[in-house]
């Protein structure tokens, strides 16, 4: 076997082989270092003591692990990509009891590719009564395990096409607003917004859900009044979007302040084209104790499909235009009052 002309002398080869050595060194000792910045620990004990201080140090791609507890006034900006931020050992409450003074959010997320588990946001109030828990301006945001309650707003987007929303086993509760109404979550014109196994109850005046995203995926969750609640839609699509209502258990109370569940294209679609003037209602089952109901209301020229369904109490599955089939209706068995409370439970599967 022959060696290139510059490893034949064992001089020459030694000292390769020990700058090889050392090169190797020096790589391990960059990734120890990239190591332990990647999972910063905040908490009462720890060199990190709020949120707030971890955000103004983290780098993209890190895990902030945040110790169970409540975390009054501490309000964050995340700029950085790919972070993690989660509560260890329990949820996390990020409590708000005064006018936020960065004028929008609990938690302002800026960077892509953000997931946040087991926090708990409350009490998101700022000057032009548009706080919320959480303001997502761009990218991609996970969420997971959360509990918003008592905000403005849980959630408010921006109006990105590239940016998505990923909601999934959270609670919003109890959204509102003073002398004006609020929603439960607002998403802006994004690409893309899922909600999934999730519980949206109990907000003032406005829509649970209203999106104006290009596509729509909200499924497998219970939304509904309150006992006596006077929310508006249960879910508002104003500006239409690709969308999918699939095996949700929803519920309105007799003193609604809107008979709709769901509403569609009700400000216009003008800007969007024809796979985004789809809807799909599947498999729902909705709880109407008023004494008129409209499963789906459907304001333009759009292929909307409304199948398989069930109502419990009065109602129609599909004003508009639109396709209705195999769907089925039965009168209230418990009585006007009485499904509220079930349909409040946190997990809510007797509804």
């Amino acid at each position: 076997m022959s060696f290139p002309t510059s490893t034949k002398n064992p001089i020459k080869l030694m000292c390769l082989l020990r700058l090889a050595g050392m090169l190797l060194i020096f790589i391990s000792t960059l990734r120890v270092d990239t190591v332990a910045a990647e999972t910063l620990h905040v908490g009462a004990q720890r060199l990190l003591k709020t949120p707030g201080a971890a955000a103004t140090v983290a780098k993209s791609g890190s895990t902030i692990e945040i110790d169970a507890g409540v975390y009054e006034n501490d309000y964050s900006t995340w700029s950085q990509d790919s972070l993690t931020i989660r509560g260890n050992g329990g949820m996390v409450h990020m409590k708000s009891s005064g006018l936020i003074p960065n004028g929008k959010a609990i938690w302002i997320i800026k960077g892509d590719n953000t997931t946040v588990e087991n926090v708990e946001f409350s009490g998101a109030k700022v000057e032009d009564k548009n706080g919320a828990g959480i303001r997502h301006e761009r990218g991609h945001l996970h969420l997971r395990n959360n509990f918003f309650h008592d905000n403005e707003f849980s959630i408010l987007t921006g109006s990105v096409h590239d940016s998505t929303l990923h909601v999934e086993s959270t609670r919003i509760l109890n959204q509102k607003r003073d002398n004006t109404y609020s929603h439960g979550i607002y998403v802006g014109a994004i690409g893309r917004f899922t909600i999934r196994d999730s519980h949206i109850m109990g907000t003032d005046r406005g829509h649970q859900i209203k999106s104006r995203a290009l596509q729509n995926l909200i499924a497998f969750n219970t939304i509904g009044d309150s006992k006596q609640g006077n929310s508006s839609r249960l879910i508002d699509l104003p500006n239409c979007g690709l969308s999918f209502v699939v095996d949700n258990k929803m519920f309105k109370a007799s003193s609604t302040e809107n008979i709709n569940a769901i509403g569609y294209g009700a400000e216009g679609c003008g800007d969007r084209n024809d796979r985004q003037r789809q809807l799909y209602v599947v498999k729902n089952k909705f709880v109407n104790e008023a004494s008129r109901g409209i499963l789906v209301n459907n304001h333009v020229a759009a292929g909307v499909r409304v199948v398989n369904n069930w109502i419990i109490g009065r109602g129609v599955f599909l004003k508009g235009a639109g396709i209705e089939s195999n769907n089925v209706q039965t009168p209230l068995a418990l009585g006007p009052g009485n499904y509220g409370s079930v349909s409040s439970r946190s997990d809510a599967k007797k509804m």
